[in-house]
């Protein structure tokens, strides 16, 4: 079966649900329809990348590629026009898809490079590590499939529920666990598009009566404040991912929450992406747990000689199962790196616990991840030492117990202080990138080869 079979055949009785967008308003059979209208334009295509405003858009243009069986690429114009143009450069797909206003476009992109791979992938998901350089994790049909089905096992949703969903469909979380398992439960999708307001989010919530949230701890951790002054919120489900939490984060979310079962979840792209799942009634025992394995899937923890650690202590996180990528797009060498035998190496910091409680402690390279947004520190960087005034610069993440992640930096060079400082950052980076706490120091601490020490990053995970 195809992932386009399957989903039609999922969503046959729920027909008449509603797919939403502000003002724009499809019965499920009709969005398909037209889905599978658009997709048989986009047959001949190779690969097609997907970069709508519209993140409605963005759904209607992914369905269609997967009607046509041509492989997608997702984008996202929240993470910035350079951003963009490094996954077109690595991946080269033969067309994009784009909107204009309300209407969908396809456009030939010129000298394509796209080479197809041994597999054809569903989709590439870029993810793009701590040196900003695109990684495309290939995703299957069955990759999807697999975890779609067991995503559903243990998240009861359906038609009497309704979902926002506000983040790009750019994320796999989004795209498989919320978009994907929502369609073909028959629950009410609302898309919201363009950057987080949390009034505005919180006004969303109440107006559309949603039932089903899934947010980042900062994300969540914030809109808890509001939602304390909410009694007229519906929320039943709220799912957390996209971070470490802490258990003080936790209890702040379960309490703003207070009627909603919190799914403290875990996952990669590479994984298509979840892993694990915490149990809503066992939340507030360990919030900062992600709890158990899908039914699919296997985990192990392994020291750095790639031994089994013993219960409680760290190492690095192993998953096996069907959701796991095929490999990189055109780096077999990246590939093999973390992918042995069939096992994906994580690269995230792990432990289990006496009661087979999967905790995350922090990830073994430098991204930052920040209200569910990748950032790449060495980035920040570049730009600013593009700047005569500056000497050297080191960006870090760090872990604020109530608050969540926040960006750090310390800087070298002719600046008077911080806000001049700041007033740069703004001028060349994007929001999400400026970092919130600026260091004007007098040398940057380096090791004994002469590395900088980035030794703060995600501190206190």
């Amino acid at each position: 079966m195809t992932l386009w079979e399957f989903l039609l055949s999922r969503t046959e009785k729920y027909f008449d649900v509603i797919v939403s967008e502000g003002e724009r308003k499809f019965k499920v059979r009709e969005f398909l329809f037209l889905a599978e209208k658009f997709g048989k334009q986009l047959r001949g295509q190779a690969c097609c990348a997907v970069n709508c405003e519209s993140e409605l858009n963005n759904a209607l243009a992914l369905l269609a590629c997967f009607s046509a069986g041509v492989t997608a690429v997702p984008l996202s114009h929240r993470y910035g026009k350079a951003h963009c143009c490094k996954i077109l450069e690595s991946i080269s797909p033969t067309c994009i898809v784009t909107d204009v206003g309300v209407k969908l476009q396809i456009n030939e992109l010129a000298n394509p490079r796209y080479i197809s791979p041994t597999f054809k992938p569903a989709i590439i998901m870029c993810t793009s590590g701590t040196t900003g350089r695109p990684k495309g994790a290939m995703l299957s049909e069955q990759n999807i499939m697999a975890n779609i089905s067991d995503i559903e096992k243990y998240f009861i949703i359906d038609k009497t529920d309704s979902i926002l969903i506000s983040r790009p469909l750019y994320h796999c979380a989004v795209l498989t666990g919320e978009f994907l398992v929502s369609l073909i439960n028959g629950v009410h999708i609302e898309f919201l598009s363009g950057a987080f307001n949390p009034l505005h989010v919180v006004r969303c919530l109440k107006d559309h009566k949603i039932t089903v949230f899934c947010g980042t701890p900062t994300l969540l951790s914030i809109l808890s404040k509001y939602a304390k002054k909410s009694a007229d919120l519906s929320l039943r489900h709220i799912v957390v991912s996209g971070e470490c939490m802490s258990r003080e984060t936790g209890l702040l979310i379960a309490e703003g929450f207070s009627k909603a079962k919190i799914y403290h979840v875990y996952g990669l792209t590479e994984a298509c992406p979840r892993v694990s799942f915490m149990p809503p009634e066992c939340f507030t025992q360990a919030p900062d747990r992600v709890g158990v394995p899908l039914a699919s899937v296997s985990i192990k923890v392994l020291d750095d000689r790639g031994r089994p650690v013993k219960k409680g202590q760290r190492g690095v996180l192993w998953v096996h199962g069907d959701n796991v990528m095929g490999g990189y797009y055109n780096e077999p060498d990246l590939t093999d790196k973390v992918l042995k035998n069939g096992w994906l190496c994580t690269k995230d910091i792990a432990s289990i616990d006496h009661n087979g409680w999967l905790k995350i402690h922090g990830r073994s390279d430098d991204m930052i991840i920040r209200a569910g947004m990748n950032i790449y520190p060495q980035e920040i960087e570049a730009e600013l030492k593009k700047d005569p005034r500056t000497n050297e610069v080191v960006v870090y993440g760090i872990h604020d117990d109530k608050f969540g992640v926040f960006i750090g930096m310390d800087i070298s060079g002719d600046y008077k202080n911080s806000d001049e400082v700041h007033k740069l950052c703004v001028s060349v980076l994007p929001d999400f990138q400026v970092p919130s706490v600026i260091n004007v120091v007098s040398e940057i601490e380096k090791n004994g080869s002469g590395k900088v020490v980035r030794a703060r990053v995600n501190a206190g995970i």
